[in-house]
């Protein structure tokens, strides 16, 4: 019977340990990333002060003319400053049919869902999420490339960056697939990000 007390008490720690392992230090982090990859645990945390992970703020655009604009916003995390490989980018992409005013960009972001985009730099644009992963290989995949049947996308929290090294700070949760350019997927579950958006 002791012996069987002792297992469960070694187990017991041995979960403890584990949680504290894969949870998120808010107060020493304010900027983070955790999801399961293609069945394993990927983890960014950043503090813009001595983390090995970085956030930033990620804006780029499409255009044709003056009538097509595909315009995103969003946060990208990276390992280690390596831009080649771990490497996370989440956007909301709008479509616009004008250069779009500030106002008007700050306006992509609200709380609550969010559909799958797609670029098309036309009317034919599909608003959302967008989501690129750059693996620990430096193979890219994207949520763009095929089907997001079942995937879903939050905003939870969207609030003032105290730092100044951001307009805003969002906090989202999603699941998804994510393809490669020969159209094989890996999936992303139960994923949360903190991150930084918009020109400060």
């Amino acid at each position: 019977m002791k012996k069987n007390i002792l297992s469960i008490v070694f187990f017991a720690l041995l979960l403890s340990c584990s949680k504290k392992d894969d949870s998120i230090n808010e107060d020493k982090y304010p900027y983070y990333f955790t999801a399961t990859i293609n069945g394993g645990v990927v983890k960014y945390e950043a503090n813009d002060i001595d983390s090995e992970d970085g956030c930033g703020i990620s804006a780029p655009s499409s255009s044709l003319g003056t009538s097509d604009y595909d315009i995103y916003q969003g946060t990208f995390f990276l390992h280690g400053f390596e831009q080649t490989k771990n490497v996370i980018y989440v956007h909301i992409l709008k479509y616009f049919t004008h250069d779009p005013s500030g106002s008007e960009i700050l306006g992509m972001l609200h709380l609550g869902v969010y559909p799958y985009g797609v670029s098309e730099v036309s009317s034919s644009t599909i608003n959302g999420a967008s989501i690129s992963y750059t693996d620990a290989n430096g193979k890219g995949w994207d949520s763009e490339g095929g089907s997001q049947t079942g995937s879903s996308f939050t905003v939870n929290e969207i609030s003032d960056n105290p730092d100044g090294s951001s307009g805003k700070v969002f906090k989202a949760s999603f699941s998804c697939k994510l393809y490669d350019a020969s159209g094989a997927n890996i999936e992303v579950k139960n994923a949360v990000i903190r991150g930084k958006i918009f020109n400060p």
